[in-house]
């Protein structure tokens, strides 16, 4: 079966399960708008990891939403419940190992390298990492800074990107911390 055939059942299976990623009222800052969610089946990508096949066995399901602050920035925000916190840590770096590409976007060039950078303090979590990757938008600098956390048995990615001005570390972590305390 193709990815987008895992992924497309993954989906049906997860049919009745709530989106466990903050509403767009409830995220700090903004006014900010949703911009799509789903819910899956956790492990659609066919990864045979053991940490992935313990969520599997489990039925965990993963929450994705995307927010935007109309004029000033994106946000993304991925929440992927484990078995064990164990899980959730050795899964958090099989994440971190994964290609990620920048949305094609009129008007975005220069898309630089996605470098490591000290994370952030993020209360509610036992283990925290975060990058940073500059781009042109628009003939502006800008940036997309990324988190990756463990609270719990769970893992938490947040992203956001914006023009370089308007996106800072406190406000992602507080972003961060907001969806870690909805978990609780």
């Amino acid at each position: 079966m193709t990815n987008i055939g895992r992924l497309m059942l993954a989906q049906v299976r997860s049919i009745g399960s709530r989106n466990a990623c903050l509403a767009a009222a409830d995220v700090p800052g903004g006014p900010w708008v949703a911009r799509g969610g789903r819910t899956y089946r956790t492990g659609a990508s066919g990864s045979t990891s053991e940490a992935i096949t313990r969520a599997r066995a489990i039925r965990s399901v993963t929450s994705v939403r995307g927010y935007q602050e109309v004029g000033r920035a994106d946000l993304f925000i991925q929440v992927i419940p484990f078995a064990s916190p164990e899980d959730a840590r050795t899964a958090l770096t099989e994440l971190r190992s994964l290609p990620r590409t920048m949305p094609k976007s009129k008007g975005l060039s220069d898309v630089g390298e996605m470098r490591t950078v000290a994370p952030p303090a993020v209360t509610g979590t036992s283990h925290v990492e975060a990058a940073e990757q500059p781009f042109v938008l628009d003939g502006e600098h800008a940036r997309t800074l990324t988190v990756w956390c463990v609270a719990g048995h769970t893992v938490v990615v947040t992203a956001l990107g914006g023009r370089a001005e308007a996106v800072r570390w406190p406000q992602l972590a507080e972003i961060v911390e907001a969806q870690v305390a909805a978990l609780a």
